[in-house]
């Protein structure tokens, strides 16, 4: 499809649907994901410990995998079709819509798959395209021009991913790491130059410091991206001062609190991640200063502890759990609306 076909419309797996039937959405979740590249440098040392590196997940590790999510191999694969139509069913009968899967090459991205979860959960599904960090880059990357990659994305975009014609509906996530390389540079700017021949909206995963976000908005806004059109994911792990908050926000782009349900540890020790109550603070507090339009919320789940069917609070998280501690908090139903409904189809309509 040409960006004249796309734009007012958003890109599912089954087809271009009016944005009016997105509904309540999660703007950055993982239905199928292989988060295993790069991930060796994480297993533990002491033969007790290592045990669990290789262990199934299971109630009877959890409390472990629970403050090491990052050191279980089988923890960072979602690649259970049946697994995953039960868990996205949860969330659509707690009232969901649609699940933007940002999974992208070299993630063990699966857009068939995701067709047939959509079918079987009446959900709406959307697949990403581009680059996630170098660790999952192809050997051939420093080969490639910013030309090569661009048109590889507007392909996902306008054609269809891989040997399929479902086509991708989101840029992203796009992966940085801190210091940004070159190859990293050069796929930000391809992404840039991609969305500007598609019209898509742009998802980036910045990197774990705290001045990688606007950085990257720098180099995006060098590169012609439309701003307004762009998330940054993970600020709830990343911009922890407000002063930093507010001042990505004035930059016109999205801020995405997508870590909803991790409550209070994360597998990087010296970061002080939120709980859902101070996420939802932050974001008041972002409201009463004017940016309500651009906040997007979702839960990011990319590891199985985070499934109901192992023990955690699964894709259906937000609506039953955290929609109410925003009521209880003086967030009125019409902001609530912006952020589950207005603000994802904005979003992901084209431009």
């Amino acid at each position: 499809m040409s960006r004249s076909e796309l734009a007012g419309k958003a890109q599912t797996v089954l087809g271009a649907i009016s944005p009016e039937a997105l509904g309540v959405t999660l703007p950055h979740e993982h239905l199928f994901v292989d988060l295993t590249i790069g991930l060796k440098g994480y297993e533990p040392s002491e033969a007790t410990e290592k045990a669990f590196y290789y262990q199934p997940v299971n109630l009877n590790n959890l409390w472990w995998i629970t403050y090491h999510p990052i050191s279980n191999l089988d923890n960072r694969r979602l690649q259970d079709e049946e697994l995953a139509i039960r868990e996205a069913s949860f969330y659509k009968n707690a009232g969901g819509d649609t699940i933007v899967d940002a999974s992208n090459l070299h993630m063990a991205r699966d857009p068939l798959a995701l067709a047939r979860v959509s079918r079987a959960t009446g959900l709406n599904v959307i697949t990403g395209s581009g680059y996630y960090v170098p660790r999952s880059y192809p050997a051939d990357m420093d080969s490639k021009t910013e030309e090569d990659i661009c048109h590889e994305i507007v392909h996902e975009v306008t054609v269809g991913v891989g040997d399929t014609d479902i086509r991708a509906g989101i840029i992203g996530e796009i992966g940085c790491e801190w210091p940004l390389s070159d190859n990293e540079r050069k796929v930000l700017r391809a992404a840039a130059a991609a969305q500007q021949g598609t019209g898509a909206p742009l998802n980036i995963h910045p990197a774990r410091n705290a001045s990688a976000p606007l950085e990257i908005v720098e180099i995006l806004s060098k590169a012609g991206a439309d701003i307004s059109h762009t998330v940054i994911s993970h600020i709830d792990r990343t911009l922890r001062e407000p002063e930093g908050r507010r001042q990505l926000a004035e930059t016109g782009c999205y801020l995405e609190y997508d870590l909803f349900g991790e409550e209070g540890y994360y597998f990087v020790p010296t970061i002080d991640l939120p709980n859902d109550h101070q996420r939802i603070n932050e974001i008041i507090e972002l409201i009463n200063q004017g940016y309500l339009n651009q906040i997007l919320i979702s839960q990011d789940i990319c590891w199985k502890h985070r499934l109901r069917s192992y023990g955690g609070h699964g894709y259906d998280h937000i609506l039953r759990n955290a929609v109410p501690i925003m009521r209880i908090k003086g967030m009125s139903e019409e902001q609530i609306h912006t952020l589950l409904v207005d603000n994802p189809k904005r979003l992901l309509t084209f431009g």
